[in-house]
Formats: structure tokens, C-alpha cells, sequence
């Protein structure tokens, strides 16, 4: 058979292998594969050549080809850019199990204005549409220097060393660690901020001192307790001498609170403080230095009102609750987001007088009000900075909401 031959029955076969369905398919490729000559993936081919050069086209019956309607319009990606820039811009997996408390608060405080059918989308939707479209939000919208840890020599036998998981299942025992706000030198008098976290329900206290004298630490240790809404049962530090010291050795033996500390230069041992010395600290205050009365005063009314509410009542967080090795790797399990306030209100430990308390403060606070007097706040320090250096400084924490 010529060129021309096979050319004009190649067109001709072609309509006809397009409607076939599998079987019929194989029966047409075996009388095209008798009659030229070719091999059967060679004759596969040719007919898919012909096909796009001639533009040859076939539908089935009944059958019709569309793209997939966009169920996640611009009105939901706006409603939840909204609800992410208000909760502090957290990941998906945090906000995903709160996302109808979330929404339901922004409603009631105004924020959100969403029709039904927008609001039944936010709420109903996926984890993983729901990290899609925070990547999409995303994409459109340091300089350290060495540590400023001392270790306390003292003590040093008395005071055990606490190492691997915790396994308290009652709230009460916190890590705390001190955090320098001394700027590119570690010279003269600068803040520091004491940071506390709760093992069992991650709630946040602070308290912002001058200097690291372990009298004004001490103290900040007695305030922050007398606002914690449980008893505070335990304090684990690490070797810092602000707090391996006879004053808050002898305080915690007339308590009866538990003293433990980590081993020198291991981090890992105060993994939950280190990771809120970020999220509750630098990404607040960033680098820059702090030295002046007015500004720890600033940071106080921060750590002490509208910072503390934003944190414990606002912002769920995850806690890894197993890990198990797999060959070189270590694979983690954490359980479901939860606010800190959420996790205070559902420990058996509490009183429920403590916990209505916080549920009626809960349905007072605004958290858009919140963010724009963290941001208010914020600028005040800097500006006291300014003023010092005779220089104008920017914002650290940006001003979501305006």
C-alpha cells in the first residue's frame, strides 16, 4: 500500500476509533495494523498524530467537557484574610478547628458582615482548601548577638534538673525564661522580659524589668502568680542566676512549689518556653533595645492587659502529644488547636467560679480592639526610642488593621 493509500485510509479509520470504546478500538487496530503494514504503537501513534494535525475531534454522546465552577470565590478568601490578619496571621492547622468560634466572635463584635451562604463556605470549609487559600492570601500582601545568660552558680545541688517530657496532666507548672531586649550590645542597663508558660494549658503571663537584678526578677515572679487563674505549683528555669538563687529557692521551699531546672546549654530542655520567647516576645518587640523606664512601663501595661488577653483568649495553639521514631525519623502527633482559655475551661482543676470569670471576660473582649492597642502600644515604645536616639524608628509589629 502507497503513502497516499495509507493516508487516505488513516482519515478514514480515524472518526470511527474515536467513537469505538475499548474493545471495538482493539478490533479497528488490528484490521488498521493488517492492511499498512504498522507496528500496533506505531499505529497508536499516527492515529493521535492525525488526529491533532487535522483537528479531528470526538464527543460522546451525553457527555460534555467543563471546568470545575469555583466553589471558593473572592468573597470568602476576603472574609478569611480578614479572620487571619485579626488572629495574628497563625497557620491553617491552628486555625481550622476554631474557625466557627472565630467566626462567630468577629460577628458579634462587628467585623465580619458575611451573607449565609459566604458564612456556610468559611465555616464548612477543608483544611486543606483552607491552606490553599491562606498561601494565595499570603503571597499577595536578624541580626542576633550572643546570649546574655549567666549561670548561677549556687544551688546547683539542691535544685534538681528536670529532663525529657513533662507528664503533669494539671495546670500549675511553669517554664520561664528571660528574654534581652539589649539591641545590638549587650552593654549598660536594658529590659528583659520574664516569659511564662503553663505545660498543660499553654497560658501566657510576662512581665517586662529593667535590668536582671533577682530582687525586680523575684518580684515579677510574685506578680505574674498572683494573675495566673490556677495555682502555681511548679517553676522550671534554666541556670540563669536571676533565678538559681537563695531568695527564690527558700520562696518556693516556704510555698511548696516545685523547683526544677534544665541542664546547662541544652535548650531542648525548656522547648515549650523557647518557642514562646518567639511567638509571645521577639515577634512582638523583634530586636531592637529597650532601656528606659518609660518604655518597660509601656510594655508592662502590654503584658499585664491587651498583649495577655490576645494571646490566651484569641490564639489557639498545638501541643505535640507523642512522638515515635521511624528509622532516622521522628514523627509527631499534636491534638486539636485550642486556645488557652479553651484548655483553662475544660481542665477538671478549676473552679467554675474562676472558669465564669473568664467566660464573662471572654464575651467582653473585642479582639480587632485588642490589635489596634497592641499596635498603639508598640509605636509608643518605638517612639520613646526615637526620642532617645534622635532618630525616628519603624514599626516592629506592622499595623494590620487600620
Amino acid at each position: 500500500m502507497d503513502m497516499q493509500a495509507k493516508h487516505q485510509l488513516t482519515l478514514s479509520v480515524l472518526p470511527r476509533y474515536l467513537k469505538a470504546n475499548k474493545e471495538a478500538k482493539k478490533r479497528i487496530l488490528d484490521e488498521y495494523c493488517a492492511n499498512t503494514g504498522y507496528h500496533r504503537k506505531h499505529a497508536i501513534r499516527k492515529l493521535k498524530e492525525y488526529q491533532l494535525t487535522h483537528g479531528i475531534k470526538w464527543k460522546k454522546p451525553g457527555k460534555h467537557s467543563r471546568r470545575r465552577q469555583k466553589v471558593y470565590n473572592m468573597r470568602v478568601e476576603a472574609a478569611l484574610a480578614t479572620l487571619w490578619n485579626v488572629y495574628d496571621r497563625i497557620c491553617a492547622e491552628r486555625i481550622h478547628p476554631n474557625i466557627g468560634q472565630m467566626v462567630r466572635k468577629l460577628s458579634a463584635c462587628a467585623i465580619l458582615k458575611l451573607d449565609p451562604e459566604t458564612l456556610a463556605k468559611v465555616t464548612h470549609i477543608s483544611l486543606g482548601t483552607l491552606k490553599r487559600l491562606l498561601r494565595n492570601i499570603r503571597e499577595r500582601e536578624y541580626k542576633r548577638i550572643h546570649g546574655t545568660t549567666k549561670p548561677g552558680t549556687l544551688l546547683k545541688t539542691q535544685i534538681p534538673l528536670r529532663v525529657g517530657q513533662w507528664e503533669e496532666k494539671e495546670p500549675g507548672f511553669e517554664e520561664m525564661d528571660l528574654v534581652a531586649h539589649c539591641g545590638d550590645s549587650a552593654g549598660g542597663d536594658f529590659a528583659h522580659t520574664l516569659n511564662t508558660t503553663d505545660i498543660h494549658t499553654q497560658w501566657f503571663e510576662a512581665e517586662a524589668v529593667l535590668g536582671k537584678a533577682q530582687e525586680r526578677v523575684f518580684k515579677a515572679v510574685q506578680r505574674i502568680r498572683k494573675r495566673l487563674p490556677f495555682e502555681l505549683l511548679g517553676i522550671d528555669s534554666d541556670n540563669d542566676g536571676s533565678f538559681i538563687n537563695h531568695q527564690m529557692y527558700r520562696y518556693c521551699l516556704e510555698e511548696e512549689i516545685m523547683f526544677t531546672r534544665s541542664r546547662p546549654y541544652k535548650k531542648n530542655d525548656n522547648a515549650h518556653i523557647e518557642q514562646k520567647n518567639w511567638t509571645c516576645v521577639r515577634k512582638v518587640f523583634g530586636y531592637m533595645r529597650i532601656d528606659t523606664v518609660e518604655q518597660v512601663v509601656r510594655m508592662n501595661e502590654l503584658f499585664r492587659g491587651v498583649l495577655r488577653y490576645y494571646i490566651n483568649f484569641f490564639l489557639p495553639s498545638m501541643k505535640c502529644i507523642k512522638k515515635k521514631r521511624i528509622g532516622s525519623k521522628i514523627v509527631k502527633t499534636y491534638d486539636q488547636a485550642r486556645t488557652p482559655y479553651q484548655r483553662v475551661v475544660e481542665s477538671a482543676q478549676i473552679s467554675e467560679k474562676t472558669k465564669d470569670e473568664l467566660r464573662t471576660l471572654y464575651n467582653q473582649l473585642n479582639p480587632v480592639e485588642l490589635k489596634r492597642e497592641i499596635d498603639r502600644l508598640i509605636q509608643e515604645i518605638c517612639d520613646k526610642r526615637s526620642e532617645k536616639r534622635g532618630k525616628s524608628a519603624g514599626v516592629i509589629y506592622g499595623n494590620i488593621l487600620k
